[in-house]
């Protein structure tokens, strides 16, 4: 597997933080959009794999309010498309932001499927690959069954986080996902402790790596590990480029 990096472990962008991924043998980066420049100079160093489109409680595409809920697409289209211009293949998006009342969730998760369906169209026609990520807590796609009620017969695939499964462990959730259809397109990677997010290293929590390896292989996954991993989790040192290439050499290794 290829070894990637989410941009937003690397702070303020430059050539040298790139070519630095490269010394350490990081092979390609999500991009954390939080507007339209795209660094595509960084494509002389690793390759430009995903692009993680901005989400707040306001961009959200399951917004009940209209001019919010059409102020997310048109970020969303516009960005979508720069993204395929800088030749970007992969595009990660959140089905929802949060708090979400049990109420509201039958309208949310309407809003929610239709305009991925949208927005997987303009990806299909500009070469691109929309991936919805799994999320925490009250955020729509909190389980896999939700995901594959959501996401079955729209097209498009799953960006798998292994830090925001908090009812169903991370094997569990991830094969139900895989056997109910669903591809796995592109990873969000790190460890926690199943009671909410903490981006940890991998080793440095509960997941189960080497069962969420042998899944991975037996339904052929073919994207990276990518790492969404803090800098400086809570309660944690600093972690340090060179860490975090080590680990992703022993989390391909099986040796954690």
């Amino acid at each position: 597997m290829k070894k990637g990096i989410s941009t937003s472990f690397l702070g303020e962008l430059t050539p040298e933080k790139f070519e630095q991924c490269a010394k350490n043998g990081i092979d390609c980066v999500e991009l954390f959009l939080r507007d339209d420049n795209i660094p595509v100079y960084a494509k002389d160093y690793v390759e430009l794999w995903s692009a993680h489109l901005p989400f707040t409680q306001k961009l959200d595409i399951s917004s009940p309010v209209n001019l919010d809920r059409e102020l997310t697409m048109e970020t969303n289209k516009k960005l979508i498309r720069k993204a395929a211009e800088a030749g970007i293949k992969t595009v990660v998006l959140h089905p929802s932001s949060e708090p979400i009342m049990d109420d509201e969730r039958p309208s949310r998760f309407k809003q929610s499927r239709e305009n991925i369906i949208v927005l997987a169209e303009l990806c299909a026609e500009l070469g691109l690959i929309l991936a919805v990520e799994n999320l925490p807590r009250t955020c729509l796609c909190n389980t896999s069954g939700e995901m594959l009620e959501l996401l079955n017969g729209t097209g498009v695939t799953v960006c798998f986080d292994t830090n925001h499964s908090l009812q169903e462990n991370n094997p569990l959730f991830l094969e139900n996902v895989l056997r109910g259809g669903l591809k796995v397109q592109t990873l969000h990677i790190s460890d926690y402790d199943f009671v909410d997010e903490k981006h940890r290293l991998p080793g440095d929590g509960v997941t189960d790596w080497k069962t969420v390896m042998t899944l991975l292989e037996q339904y052929g996954y073919e994207g990276p590990l990518m790492y969404e991993v803090s800098r400086k989790p809570k309660d944690r040192e600093e972690i340090t480029l060179e860490e975090l290439a080590e680990n992703q050499r022993k989390l391909a290794l099986k040796q954690i």
